[in-house]
């Protein structure tokens, strides 16, 4: 083994270290939990306790491992078994096979998995060891953006969004594909998965595919009822700065900061240009806004920021108080909400999780 390699296996031997610590102070139930999912498999050939399957699977994606057979061989080690056993409270001689594993999470039902995740976030928030991050010391960051999971020539199930699309040649033709909708929770350079909603057609008619509007209704309905009492800050593109995501962050009582562009509310956008030529209230340069301005008999602030080296113009909706005291740093704040791409949705598909 190289020095290279002795430094990583020290690194990942420090994560197992670490993870015993988090789970017995933070997540205390975290273990029976995981021992309480709904085993599938042949009770006559069982092993491995559920709590180890999946205690393994999380060590292996906490080390970055993304292959099952490393994981398997790398953390089959008098190390981490020990600090496995130490965290399961069971003895073990050596950690399940990479197949067994696969085997558990091709039978376990997501919903058992979600209900886990829930737990995990809302006793970050109990605990508190996140609340020094809200913004302005009130609201959890929130951040809304869908992603492609598959696409086919081929209709690979009943429920895929369907498009007419053109070849290099000019031959028509039709793709299909998954889509999914997720909020993420921003709590600095980390991002939390606490929710998502499928965009699929459950119609015949194409005329009536489902689209990321429709999730984000559905998913604010599911967000709101595990989280009925959570102040939230939502973000979102362009695509979001729209009459029904406003009056559904109204109805629930949260605040909002969307992209911004002249495509999106076109009466909007442009008397916000006509007032801010003539009336900007910053002082500051490279930063424009207006409060205040009627929309749908509500009151609504533009914000904006040019960054002149890049080119680049940051234009946002909102219904946060705007001063001069506060403006860069809520554009800051809209400016997060690229970390659902970043640290979201890079290591989901193609990092660490490699989806």
């Amino acid at each position: 083994m190289n020095r290279k390699e002795k430094r990583e296996k020290k690194s990942e031997l420090n994560v197992l270290n670490d993870l015993v610590t988090i789970i017995k102070q933070y997540f205390p139930e975290l273990i029976n939990k995981f021992e309480g999912i709904t085993d599938l498999r042949n009770q006559s050939y069982v092993k491995y306790k559920m709590r180890v399957i999946f205690i393994v699977r999380l060590l292996g994606l906490m080390c970055e491992m993304k292959s099952m057979n490393g994981m398997s061989r790398e953390l089959n080690t008098e190390e981490s078994i020990q600090n496995i056993v130490e965290i399961c409270g069971l003895e073990l001689e050596e950690i399940p096979h990479c197949d067994t594993i696969n085997d558990v999470f091709k039978k376990v039902k997501a919903e058992e998995i979600e209900k886990i995740r829930r737990y995990m976030i809302n006793k970050l928030i109990r605990v508190k060891i996140i609340q020094r991050y809200k913004i302005r010391e009130r609201y959890y960051h929130i951040v809304i953006d869908g992603t492609g999971l598959a696409t086919s020539r081929k209709k690979y199930n009943e429920n895929c969004l369907v498009k007419n699309k053109t070849d290099k040649n000019g031959k028509e033709y039709q793709e299909y594909s998954t889509y999914v909708l997720e909020a993420k929770l921003i709590v600095r350079e980390m991002v939390f998965s606490i929710g998502r909603e499928f965009v699929e057609n459950t119609e015949k008619k194409e005329s009536k595919q489902d689209c990321e509007i429709k999730a984000f209704k559905r998913l604010a309905k599911k967000i709101k009822k595990i989280y009925p009492k959570l102040r939230i800050l939502i973000s979102g593109d362009a695509l979001y700065a729209s009459k029904s995501v406003l009056e559904i962050c109204k109805e629930n009582d949260w605040k909002y900061i969307i992209r911004f562009k002249e495509g999106s509310i076109p009466s909007l956008y442009n008397e916000f240009k006509t007032v801010v030529a003539k009336a900007n209230e910053s002082n500051k340069k490279e930063y424009e806004y207006v409060t205040k301005l009627d929309y749908q008999e509500e009151k609504v602030n533009v914000i904006k920021y040019t960054d002149r080296k890049q080119e680049t113009e940051y234009v946002y909706i909102t219904d946060l108080a705007i001063t001069n005291k506060n403006i860069e740093r809520t554009i800051n704040v809209g400016k997060n909400r690229w970390k659902i791409e970043n640290e979201g949705f890079k290591i989901q598909k193609n990092g660490t999780f490699d989806i």
